[in-house]
């Protein structure tokens, strides 16, 4: 209501105050401002600065990566501590093929592109050198503009054991690797590999990449990255009978690796060449007949110590082997035998463990984050295609030992990402 205070001047000059509902609160509060004016005086503004990190080993941290779909411009990977936070993130050209991270210096690094008008113009490539504290740049080494982008990331760079050198593959579609000096910081040279690709160090110098054939090419480098050998080996399985999947997971001289038709292959590569040292079945014949099989995009893991292959798989047609996995089978490397399914809480792409005394698995999963009533109405109703504009992308953690579900994290960043590395 109008207020109305006493006035003992002269009419005229009587100063207007408003008369308009709540003038009262308006006064009371410039005011109540003008008496805060002194403590407003003392405000200092928090100001940019760069986070330093602790450091990572044995601390249970893991990025992730992936395309960034539909945002192909603008890779990502983001890391998180074990706890689900989320510590930091690098920003990784177009269409990011993810991380290589150093076990023996404070640093990882990254192949990306870069177009001088964002997405046209002038191509790029460089390795990026990354300070693991910070997670700020380093250094940049520039490489042929023809590296290779595809959805499975791993086996694209890699770093050979003693981490002098970093392999990049190419694709322009003639296939190479670009030799990089990491000591110099330098570009050596390039070398052809034609029908091969993904790369698996070997030894402080030796590389394989395998090939459409079944065999491997063989790479060995002198100490300064030049070419020392280059040979193809005989094939060491049939792809026309069962095609490996490229993402497999190394236990010293062995990488194990899982085929389209559920089986497991442990391949020994050594500077003398590649031989085919276990193979088995990852299904009984009630599960294959069940529908049982690999799943996911990058699908393997392996605890060294123990010597556990950690696989996903699900329910589907065998020509769906690439689509989400909902368990995680536990395999003994040594008898070959499964030693525990662990069943996912979400639908997963991707896998990792990480290699401590009590490991962990981690899962990057797809999800609708929407009550399970209203997404199984969707699907009846519309199918997957009504699902798929409400996925989104979070993170499990799990118990490697127990199975035991740990935490959720969920609803991460928009945008297409498909692996998962403990560091």
């Amino acid at each position: 209501m109008p207020i109305s205070l006493p006035w003992r001047g002269k009419p005229e000059s009587r100063p207007l105050l408003p008369s308009f509902p709540g003038a009262h609160r308006l006064i009371g509060g410039l005011l109540l401002a003008a008496l805060a004016l002194p403590a407003l005086a003392e405000f200092v503004p928090e100001q940019a600065r760069v986070e330093t990190l602790g450091d990572h080993r044995g601390r249970n941290w893991f990025w992730i990566w992936g395309s960034n779909a539909p945002n192909m411009v603008d890779g990502r990977a983001y890391l998180f501590a074990d706890d689900g936070r989320n510590l930091g993130q690098v920003s990784t050209g177009m269409w990011s093929n993810g991380l290589v991270l150093s076990h023996k210096r404070d640093e990882f690094y990254a192949s990306e592109i870069y177009f001088s008008r964002g997405v046209r113009g002038t191509r790029s490539d460089v390795v990026t050198v990354y300070d693991a504290r910070t997670l700020s740049p380093k250094r940049e080494i520039a490489i042929p503009p023809k590296r290779m982008t595809a959805l499975i990331s791993t086996g694209l760079s890699v770093l050979s054991d003693d981490e002098r050198f970093l392999l990049v593959l190419n694709f322009t579609p003639a296939q190479s690797i670009s030799v990089v000096d990491l000591e110099h910081d330098r570009f050596v040279g390039e070398v052809a590999v034609p029908g091969c690709a993904s790369l698996y160090p070997a030894g402080p110098r030796d590389f394989y990449s395998i090939c459409g054939n079944g065999g491997f090419f063989h790479l060995r480098l002198d100490d300064s990255g030049q070419v020392a050998l280059q040979e193809r080996t005989a094939p060491a399985f049939d792809p026309l009978r069962d095609a490996l999947l490229t993402t497999a997971s190394r236990q010293g001289d062995t990488w194990y690796f899982v085929s389209q038709h559920n089986e497991a292959y442990g391949l020994r590569m050594t500077a003398d060449g590649v031989e085919a040292k276990q193979h088995w079945s990852l299904l009984s014949d009630s599960e294959r007949a069940d529908g049982w099989g690999v799943a996911g995009n990058h699908g393997t893991a392996l605890h060294e110590r123990s010597g556990r292959l950690f696989v996903l798989m699900h329910q589907d047609k065998p020509e769906n082997y690439q689509k989400p996995g909902t368990e995680v089978w536990v395999f003994d490397t040594r008898s070959q035998k499964r030693l525990a399914r662990i069943e996912l809480n979400e639908q997963s792409t991707a896998i990792g463990v990480s290699q401590g005394e009590q490991p962990r698995l981690y899962s990057l999963d797809w999800m609708v984050p929407m009550p399970g009533l209203f997404t199984a109405w969707i699907y009846l109703t519309e199918g997957e295609k009504g699902l798929t504009p409400l996925l989104r992308q979070g993170i499990n953690l799990y118990e490697a030992d127990s199975g035991k579900h740990l935490r959720s994290i969920g609803d991460i960043p928009l945008g297409f990402l498909n692996a998962v590395a403990p560091w």
